[in-house]
């Protein structure tokens, strides 16, 4: 609400804006954006996806094609053929012992994981990748709250948590400012106090661990 009144020579103009606002409003004021500006493959920009990739002509008998990690490229037509680094497994084995698994379903649980982040890397050969930013944009009285995060490769997660974090972090500088937000979800103790690393490090963290599912 605008109010505006005269005092002498001077008109004044007063701008309220209610102390509470809804968590509500700060997920509809946050958008994923497509991040074009960032052109690094996965595997470039991120652990946990090492490969090799051998052309497919350099393999002297049988036809590539039936074989595991077999793709053609999306954009040249290159034909290779992945491999994983052998026996790595990126702690899959271990962090289910840790959780109770029985040997053979830690076993078959590391290799699911393999199996899962090769058909993801011929996916993103075949089909190409796409990055993706999200956005928390809320402007009150005249000043603008914002926070962001780019450089994530899954628009379903980009979607999902990290709009939610996006307007949480938003949330806590409104508070600092002296507002109340109201209906906000609970959210993970000290995330408000992350670093944009520590928060690139948590993506890559929360989708290794999407790989680790049978």
């Amino acid at each position: 609400m605008r109010t505006t009144f005269r005092h002498g020579d001077t008109m004044i103009a007063v701008e309220s804006q209610p102390a509470t606002i809804a968590f509500d409003d700060l997920l509809a004021a946050t958008r994923v954006i497509d991040d074009t500006d960032n052109g690094e493959a996965p595997w470039d920009n991120w652990d946990g996806w090492e490969h090799v990739a051998k052309p497919a002509h350099a393999f002297e008998h049988g036809d590539v094609r039936d074989r595991q990690g077999y793709c053609r490229t999306w954009d040249r037509g290159e034909r290779y053929v992945l491999t994983l680094p052998s026996g790595e497994d990126y702690g899959v084995y271990k962090h289910a012992r840790a959780n109770g698994a029985s040997r053979q379903v830690a076993a078959e649980l590391s290799a699911a994981s393999r199996r899962q982040t090769l058909a993801q890397l011929v996916k993103w050969y075949e089909e190409g990748w796409a990055w993706y930013g999200v956005r928390c944009r809320l402007k009150v009285l005249g000043d603008e709250f914002e926070a962001s995060l780019w450089g994530i490769d899954s628009r379903e997660y980009a979607e999902g948590e990290i709009t939610a974090e996006m307007a949480l972090d938003v949330a806590g500088q409104l508070e600092k400012a002296g507002y109340t937000v109201t209906g906000k979800p609970e959210h993970r103790p000290g995330f408000q106090g992350w670093t944009r690393e520590d928060k690139q490090a948590r993506i890559r963290r929360n989708l290794a661990a999407q790989n680790w599912a049978a």
